[in-house]
């Protein structure tokens, strides 16, 4: 649902690249004469950068030396000295950017469950998540839920007013797997709007359910998320296929 959750990486290595854009445009609009000289030191300051921040020092002591070799470098290079500094602070983002991101992949191939791409190692972590998640659901943001186990997946969206569609698979990969929640009692023959994260879908509204019932058609996915017999209150075909409209 969250940006941040799906790439906790993204705001540093944003960051990274504005520094390097601002060091960059510093060197175009203002020039110097010494151009090779200060794409060298920012490259260098790239590199020695995102060294440091992605494989750390050995010893604290280390970090004093770092800081005093940096310093002396800056003022060394008298005018170049601006593109060692943009370039050890775009490589040090950019450093923490890839540390992230290696650390975010990891624990995601580690994780049994994945909730909003989020991974967690056990059935009754992920199970507080994708309540709290539901619960939280209001159709304007991320505009879903989606719980993952192996190939299966279980989706949902809209808000508490007026209502959710669900989805789930046994294998994503395989879009006419999909198969859609349907009410079994009668319901009027008419659709409603149900809003997903900006856009809105109409729904029939024998697709539409309250929490209650999409927390049990959710915890059924919890106790078997691979099985492909979903049960009477699941529909698949082309009315599953057409009203998978979330959003991410």
């Amino acid at each position: 649902m969250a940006g941040d959750r799906r790439r906790p990486w993204k705001g540093a290595l944003i960051f990274s690249g504005l520094v390097l854009l601002a060091t960059v445009s510093v060197m175009v609009f203002v020039p110097t004469g010494q151009v090779l000289l200060e794409v060298g030191v920012l490259i260098a300051g790239l590199l020695a950068g995102a060294a440091l921040t992605r494989f750390g020092v050995t010893r604290r002591w280390m970090g004093s030396v770092v800081l005093v070799v940096f310093i002396a470098v800056w003022f060394a290079l008298g005018a170049a000295g601006y593109a060692w500094f943009g370039g050890v602070l775009a490589g040090a983002w950019g450093g923490v950017a890839w540390g992230r991101m290696v650390a975010h992949r990891t624990a995601e191939a580690q994780a049994a469950w994945t909730v909003d791409a989020q991974g967690y190692s056990t059935i009754a972590e992920a199970r507080e998540a994708a309540g709290a998640a539901l619960r939280a659901l209001d159709g304007t943001k991320g505009g879903r839920v989606s719980v993952e186990r192996g190939d299966a997946r279980f989706e949902v969206a809209g808000a508490v007013h007026p209502g959710f569609i669900c989805h789930r698979t046994a294998d994503a990969s395989d879009e006419g797997s999909w198969a859609v929640l349907v009410g079994t009692g009668p319901v009027p023959d008419q659709s409603v709007q149900v809003p997903m994260g900006g856009p809105e879908g109409s729904m029939p509204l024998r697709l539409v359910h309250d929490v209650v019932s999409v927390e049990a058609a959710l915890r059924q996915f919890f106790t078997d998320p691979g099985s492909a017999s979903f049960g009477p209150g699941w529909e698949t075909g082309n009315q599953a296929e057409g009203t998978r409209l979330t959003t991410g």
